[in-house]
């Protein structure tokens, strides 16, 4: 037997014996993959920063803002629409960090309209009375005593702002309506306490034409505000503002606002903005933002 062993036959066994302790070490000393929780909320993930509620089986987008809540927002979206669109055209961040405001986004329904919106002898109330729910359970979650209220809504979410300051205007302090306006008679509207109305359209939106239509039973942005002018008692007179733009391509905003009103009606025509549009988050604000003070 050879009593010597070679040079590579030492190094293979010092080999053996690493990889053999290594596999025998304590695994709590080894590294650990680690993945982040992601939150869903109708369907989609939301940023880390907001959070998700559920009321009758409908999810809610959340954003609350590291400071003292002044009062709270509530987005309505198109049709067919999501929570994710709106949270972007109006920017919950900015407008809760910016306001003060907690800033909510609730799913609609999967119609066609996307909410209950229509004012007609039906009038139907579910989800004027899911929306008024929806402010009550913000209130006990969130620890808000104030009774500040807005709706913000887009496209159909703007028919539904128009419902609810008809059904429930006890409860808004005011809305603010993107290219949606009044859905059905005005007759069913026949509620005297005033809510704070601001209109935003375009004369070249062809999916919600600012003159109404037929279909849907949507009015024109000039019988709805005409309505509201005399729901909250302002005269025939209104003072003119020119605004900044609020696409790449549109050029201005002309805003009026009416006189002598219990509780403000302003209606802002964006030139050259399309229904379906790359709004500008700011821009919008700088427009609406009077509505908050």
């Amino acid at each position: 037997m050879n009593r010597y062993v070679s040079t590579s036959n030492i190094l293979m066994l010092f080999l053996l014996i690493y990889l053999l302790s290594g596999c025998s070490s304590d695994s709590s000393t080894k590294p650990i993959d680690t993945v982040e929780a992601t939150i869903q909320c109708s369907g989609v993930t939301i940023p880390e920063n907001m959070d998700c509620i559920t009321l009758e089986s409908r999810d809610i987008t959340v954003y609350a803002p590291d400071l003292p809540i002044k009062g709270i927002a509530i987005l309505l979206h198109g049709a067919p629409g999501s929570p994710k669109k709106v949270n972007t055209i109006f920017n919950s961040k900015l407008l809760g960090d910016t306001q003060n405001l907690l800033v909510a986004t609730p799913q609609g329904i999967n119609r066609f309209w996307g909410w209950d919106s229509v004012n007609d002898t039906e009038n139907k109330l579910g989800d004027v009375n899911f929306l008024s729910s929806v402010i009550d359970q913000l209130k006990i979650e969130y620890n808000i005593t104030s009774d500040i209220v807005y709706f913000l809504g887009y496209s159909a979410g703007g028919f539904m702002t128009y419902k609810l300051a008809c059904t429930i205007p006890e409860k808004i302090t005011g809305i603010v309506a993107l290219a949606g306006q009044f859905r059905g008679e005005f007759e069913k509207c026949s509620t005297a306490t005033p809510v704070a109305i601001h209109h935003i359209h375009s004369y070249i939106d062809s999916e919600v034409p600012i003159i109404g239509r037929e279909l849907g039973r949507i009015r024109s942005v000039d019988e709805t505000i005409a309505h509201w002018q005399l729901k909250n008692g302002c005269s025939n007179t209104f003072e003119t503002i020119q605004q900044a733009k609020v696409t790449a391509v549109s050029n201005g905003t002309t805003t009026q606002v009416w006189q002598d009103c219990s509780k403000p009606v302003t209606f802002s025509e964006i030139d050259n903005v399309p229904h379906t549009s790359n709004y500008d988050s700011v821009a919008l604000l700088e427009i609406y933002g009077w509505i908050f003070n």
